[in-house]
């Protein structure tokens, strides 16, 4: 076995003892596992060593300062997210078994302790080794891949690596064709196929499904895009019916350049929403072929259209109820917005004009504009309470906060006051917040007037978990996604159940999202979650007395 080691972060041991605690670390370690790999609290491996050469292709030091998630398959990251942070709980994780970001997806079973380093922070030891021979046959292999939120935040955490790595898109045209013409069960295989051999493209590939027919490869490394179609257009004409699609690429260098790297974020999740909606042809039309700085440079004409469109408030708000599960009664409403077609206006969609917004750095105008119609409707609806989302980028601008409160101090047109307390915000995670403590000392002021916050999404991604940690927030939004399989899956209902009593754990309760049967409505109940949202209970449609 080959191995390559980073010495432990140890402070100011001398260097004899440094080397026998690390000695017998690894001898420790290594008498049941492949690979060791040290993390802080939030996952960012600090030390690794072991078979990283056979396993992964690289060597322990080239993983130093990644997440450990990308050690591991796409598909199972999201599960190794939630096991992180729970840890702050239990002290510990226990056995479980993730596949390997390797080209077979091998199955490993991975278990961690926190412990405090000498200096006294505290850090995450994960060691990864073969299943145990009786558990083998029990465990199912898969060339499941990331769905797109998931791919998207894999992509921006790549983004923002010393060697981000390249992007790569696939599309496979006639797909609609090809789904028609297969059973449910074929096509789950064809998937699985073409899953395997988009992962097996190299060390380190992960890929994920951002649209029907549409895929994305994300590699530490710059990718041969021919390869990747060549495998993949061998892999679809193994069947006969998939082999009436073609395939075809581009590639899209997550390199930022010049720009900093909010805003090459921003691109990004621009680009990846327009390859989910049109494919290669959208994406080349954005500018893509000249990279993030392409995409930021063609955006400068839709910027005027969107300024106009918040400026000349061409778009308007519906209103979805929160109740509480317990009896039915309303909690409070969300906000959400909808935009209304314009002549000329590219934008097709409301999920497009958000996604754009913050490409171009327009969040906070896009926020203030619906932070402006919401307390308006809020004015002529007595007694009620409406939520309305705010993007991480705007929360972490110190003057958007000292704006809003100036505007709540307000005298309305009766010369009353807007209660505070009757508006909350939820804070989205489309964008990543990079200034922490500028972000929460923004939530405690508004907390401190009396404006609840919410995390939404909560479970999507990593930096929920994060935020969480580091911002002092009155209820927790869960995923839609866990409420769909919690009750299908007892994986998925243990999961959400870890989510709500972390989330309970932390002072906050739990709003459960998109909840559209009594089934799962009972389900989110028995887990402790207080407040739920859906077609269950209510539609978006128009503010009471508005």
């Amino acid at each position: 076995m080959s191995s390559s080691a980073i010495r432990l972060d140890i402070g100011d041991i001398p260097r004899r003892n440094a080397d026998v605690l690390n000695d017998r670390f690894l001898a420790f370690a290594f008498a049941g596992a492949d690979l060791l790999v040290e993390t802080d609290p939030y996952g960012v491996i600090g030390f690794a060593a072991g078979a990283f050469r056979s396993r992964l292709g690289c060597e322990g030091n080239d993983v130093v300062g990644r997440h450990v998630g990308s050690l591991f398959a796409a598909a199972d990251r999201e599960s190794l997210a939630v096991a992180i942070g729970l840890v702050a709980q239990s002290g510990r994780i226990l056995p479980v078994v993730l596949r390997l970001a390797d080209g077979a997806c091998t199955p490993m079973s991975v278990a961690a302790l926190m412990m405090p380093s000498v200096a006294g922070f505290p850090r995450l030891h994960f060691t990864i080794g073969p299943i145990p021979a009786e558990a083998a046959p029990q465990v199912a292999r898969s060339g499941a891949v990331a769905d797109q939120r998931g791919f998207a935040r894999m992509a921006e955490a790549a983004l923002r690596e010393p060697q981000p790595g390249e992007l790569g898109l696939v599309e496979l045209k006639g797909w609609d064709r090809v789904r028609e013409s297969l059973t449910p069960d074929d096509r789950k295989r064809l998937e699985t196929t073409i899953g395997n051999a988009l992962q097996a493209t190299a060390p380190g590939v992960t890929a994920g499904a951002i649209a029907e027919g549409r895929y994305g490869v994300l590699s530490p490394h710059a990718i041969d895009m021919s390869d990747v179609l060549m495998r993949l257009d061998a892999a679809l004409q193994a069947s006969p019916a998939a082999g009436r699609a073609t395939v075809s690429g581009l590639q899209l260098p997550l390199d930022p350049g010049a720009l900093p790297t909010t805003q090459a974020a921003r691109a990004l999740r621009y680009a990846l929403g327009r390859f989910a909606e049109g494919g290669q042809v959208a994406t080349d039309a954005i500018g893509s072929a000249a990279g993030l700085a392409g995409i930021v440079a063609n955006a400068e004409q839709q910027a005027i259209a969107v300024r106009s469109v918040l400026s000349e408030r061409r778009f308007r708000l519906v209103y979805q109820p929160i109740v509480r599960l317990d009896d039915r009664s309303l909690h409070h409403f969300e906000a959400l917005l909808r935009t209304i077609p314009t002549p000329n206006m590219p934008l097709k969609d409301t999920q497009e004009f958000v996604t754009f917004a913050e490409a171009v750095g327009l969040s906070e105008e896009l926020d203030w504009a619906v932070m402006e119609a919401a307390l308006q409707a809020i004015s002529a609806s007595p007694h009620v309470r409406v939520a309305v989302n705010m993007s991480g980028l705007t929360m972490q601008n110190p003057q958007y906060g000292i704006r809003l409160l100036n505007r709540l101090a307000l005298p309305q047109g009766d010369g009353s006051y807007l209660p505070s307390g009757r508006l909350m915000v939820e804070l989205t995670e489309t964008a990543e917040i990079e200034d922490l403590a500028a972000a929460a000392a923004n939530m405690e002021k508004l907390r401190a007037t009396g404006v609840a916050v919410c995390l939404d999404d909560f479970g999507a991604g990593a930096a929920a978990f994060r935020y969480l940690r580091a911002f002092g927030v009155d209820h927790v939004k869960l995923d839609g996604a866990y409420v769909r399989a919690a009750a299908t899956s007892k994986r998925d209902r243990q999961l959400a159940g870890s989510m709500v009593q972390m989330a309970m754990n932390a002072g906050a309760s739990v709003i459960a999202e998109m909840i559209e049967t009594e089934a799962q409505c009972s389900l989110m109940r028995e887990l402790g979650v207080e407040f739920g949202q859906g077609w269950l209970f209510g539609k978006p449609g128009r503010l009471q007395g508005n």
